[in-house]
Order: structure tokens, then C-alpha cells, then sequence
């Protein structure tokens, strides 16, 4: 009996956290002045490349990460070739070769608030992508 009751309680809550596991795809409208982004990429000595996001009218706030949104501040999502990589909390990131696998490679990131929102200018998403040939 206890192996049963303790079977149903695992899959209860096994199912209850997976509710959260992907955040809900909100949106929330960018205050003016609005952001920007740039990246620049150098290659690394050892290996992949260094990352460096130029934010203007953006703020990197990982001690606000699940707290508050405030303003024009969060993270950035950065995915390699349509492939969601990181998370990144501040201006710097080291992109392993691995994540190069083509000819031509797409590096994007995408501004998100605090709370996971993801924002925008006039509904659509504030993002960079530049390319990378190997």
C-alpha cells in the first residue's frame, strides 16, 4: 500500500512540476528609448568564440531573475543556429566550437524580462542575429 500511495504521489508531482517547466511566451512592450543590440565575435585561441552583447537602453539583472520585471532590464537568450544555447547575464559569453557545426553559422539573442516575458517593439521580438563563416 505505502509503495503505491508513494507511486501516485511521484507522478502527481512529477506531473505539477513539469506544469512550469516552459515559461508561458508572454510578452511585454519595451519602454522608449527603446533597446538595442549588437554582437561582435572574435575567434577564441583554443577554441570557439567569444561573444561580447553591446546593450544600449538594456540592463542585465540576474539578481532580479523570477523577483520583478523593472523597465528595460533582464537576460538575453542566445540560440546557435535556431538551437536555444544559454541563458547569458552579462556582456560576455564563450560559444564552444561544437555549436559551429555548418558553413555558415547564425548567432542570435533575444531580449527577455525578468519574469521570463518576452520583450517586444510594436509586438515584435527585440533580437540580433548575425552570421559566422567557417
Amino acid at each position: 500500500m505505502f509503495l503505491k500511495l508513494f507511486f501516485i504521489f511521484f507522478l502527481n508531482f512529477t506531473f505539477l512540476s513539469n506544469l512550469n517547466a516552459h515559461h508561458p511566451g508572454n510578452k511585454i512592450e519595451a519602454e522608449i528609448p527603446y533597446p538595442k543590440i549588437n554582437i561582435e565575435v572574435s575567434s577564441d585561441k583554443l577554441e570557439g568564440y567569444n561573444l561580447f552583447f553591446d546593450l544600449q537602453n538594456f540592463r542585465l539583472s540576474p539578481e532580479d531573475i523570477e523577483i520583478k520585471n523593472d523597465g528595460n532590464s533582464g537576460y538575453l537568450q542566445l540560440f546557435i543556429n535556431d538551437i536555444k544555447i544559454s541563458r547569458i547575464y552579462s556582456s560576455w559569453f564563450h560559444a564552444p566550437e561544437r555549436f559551429f557545426n555548418q558553413k555558415e553559422n547564425s548567432i542570435k539573442v533575444k531580449l527577455f524580462t525578468n519574469l521570463h516575458d518576452e520583450l517586444t517593439i510594436d509586438n515584435q521580438p527585440i533580437e540580433f542575429e548575425i552570421k559566422v563563416s567557417k
